[in-house]
């Protein structure tokens, strides 16, 4: 029979596989569902992945004081639970970017509130709070079966995954209605307002706190790139499962966070920071080779990029803030990393995707100019073609094949040909031939398109969009390493100098007192 104490926390660890099985659900595939499946750009997916952002900034301003003072905590989660399931669900009968948006918003200013709350309610109601990381695990498991269940049963292109993220949360309002009744703490008034800890602006008189500052906020900003736009990648190169594949980060961050002690204590907190920042920049190269057993390392080594870079600021701050304002600068960096950054960054990030867009865009564009493509034009998908044209099943279009239709073929369908034979030969014109066939057609000034050309064509730049944040990442780890060195060698040379100046005395001292070998013959 289990304890008292035992039920609650494995009630408790329920919470939190659901609430981060919530966010998972809808946050790692909307990144292909929303260029793929509804057209959006990456200007407007920039703003889908900001509402976490904009939630993370706006949500402790008003959330903070109702759970605070007002409302037991279990309420004010099961409203929230309401209105984020609703609105989410609502998010999937959109179809197109602004009730999206709409929704998508106020989805996450209910759901953003619900992480912290959640973590109060967990702390005030376990014993011993060393238990809590046992609990917390129990959130990257329900992202990782999340990732499971979107990746391999439902997939990336339908709002399949946003309908599961609704009625998920929607049950989780009713199940946190069964955990412990956690009433408002009554709180003077000190301090009231500063929920996004700018009381802890002060602590940016010291040098050190100041750069780790500066460094944690850039380096917030490359980092949302892997948010917005790996799915997406991964979709885009055909990888299996995009969003199940995403999993093996979380598997990583929860070895990397097990093993987060040693490497502080073998390296400091300060190395284990930079190191953080230069691991992201790696990762980023590794994407930026297209190479997928390396895109596969890239994201195994999340945990090293997360755990090293986010959970390293939370102990930093700990550990230089003094005790009476560590509450105020966690918000504080909370707000700067997880708001202002990632605000920032997921809107570079969707503006880099349509700085390099698929060179399929380019081509309709130009055919639509040419009048050679009706304006309201939708490329064909690759099995559409062959199942209609690929006459010698070989897995590959070549120009003989569009040559003459049936005597049935209609108009509509005469003109379906003549259009996708038009496409088929750009396409054909920017893709290198890779087969013996291919070459043939090139000298023959014929088309030949394989399913790789096809796909090709339709992919962002990635090299260049992913060495945009690879860069910055470098640059950030970079400066935050060499002013950390900085101010180790400034404090050597204090020490130096105070060391001095503590000699110094005594050598004088010792130089007015002439030692024995000194005396004449008339001192004996």
């Amino acid at each position: 029979m289990w304890s008292e104490s035992t039920w609650l926390r494995a009630r408790l660890s329920v919470l939190m596989f659901f609430q981060f099985f919530v966010w998972a659900s809808w946050m790692v595939p909307i990144g292909t569902y929303g260029p793929m499946s509804l057209g959006l750009s990456g200007g407007e997916m920039g703003w889908i992945f900001s509402t976490t952002a904009i939630a993370a900034i706006v949500s402790p301003l008003f959330v903070g004081y109702i759970a605070d003072r007002l409302f037991a905590t279990q309420h004010v989660l099961a409203a929230l639970h309401v209105i984020g399931g609703v609105c989410m669900i609502l998010a999937g009968l959109s179809g197109s970017f602004a009730p999206l948006f709409a929704f998508l918003l106020i989805s996450t200013l209910a759901f953003m509130p619900t992480l912290a709350l959640a973590n109060s309610l967990t702390f005030r109601n376990i014993e011993d709070p060393a238990l809590f990381p046992r609990i917390a695990l129990f959130g990257t498991i329900g992202w990782i079966v999340s990732g499971f269940i979107v990746g391999i049963v439902l997939g990336e292109k339908s709002p399949a995954f946003l309908y599961l993220a609704g009625i998920m949360e929607l049950l989780l309002a009713g199940y946190v209605l069964t955990l412990p009744h956690t009433p408002p703490q009554k709180k003077d008034d000190a301090g009231k307002g500063d929920f996004l800890g700018l009381s802890a602006l002060q602590l940016l008189r010291d040098p050190e706190f100041l750069l780790f500052t500066v460094c944690a906020f850039l380096i917030g900003i490359p980092a949302v790139y892997y948010f917005v736009s790996c799915n997406l990648y991964l979709s885009q190169i055909n990888a299996p499962a995009p969003t199940t594949l995403m999993t093996l980060g979380q598997v990583g961050e929860i070895l990397v966070m097990a093993a987060m002690p040693i490497f502080i204590a073998r390296f400091g907190l300060k190395k284990v920071l930079a190191l953080g920042m230069i691991v992201w920049a790696i990762r980023y190269f590794l994407f930026a080779t297209l190479n997928f057993p390396l895109t596969i390392l890239a994201i195994v080594i999340h945990g090293f990029c997360y755990v090293f870079v986010y959970v390293g600021a939370y102990i930093f701050v700990d550990t230089k803030a003094p005790r009476d304002m560590r509450a105020s600068a966690q918000s504080f960096i909370s707000f700067l990393m997880l708001g202002v950054a990632w605000l920032l960054g997921a809107n570079l990030a969707g503006k880099t995707n349509d700085f390099y867009p698929p060179k399929i865009a380019g081509i309709t564009a130009d055919l639509i100019r040419d009048k050679t493509l009706p304006a309201d034009y939708k490329v064909p998908a690759w099995n559409d073609l062959l199942s209609k044209y690929d006459t010698n099943r070989d897995r590959a279009l070549e120009e003989n094949e569009f040559r003459s239709g049936t005597v049935e073929e209609s108009d509509q369908d005469r003109a379906a040909r003549r259009q996708a034979a038009e496409l088929l030969q750009k396409i054909s014109a920017l893709s290198p031939p890779r087969t013996r066939a291919a070459i043939r057609a090139a000298v023959n000034g014929e088309f030949y398109v394989t399913a790789e050309d096809y796909a090709a064509i339709q992919r962002n730049d990635w090299q260049n969009i992913w060495l945009w944040p690879a860069i910055a990442s470098l640059v950030v780890a970079v400066i935050f390493y060499l002013g950390i060195q900085e101010r180790k060698d400034k404090e050597e040379q204090g020490k130096a100098s105070k060391a001095g100046a503590a000699a110094a005395p005594s050598d004088a001292a010792e130089a007015a007192s002439p030692d024995e070998t000194s005396k004449g013959p008339s001192a004996e």
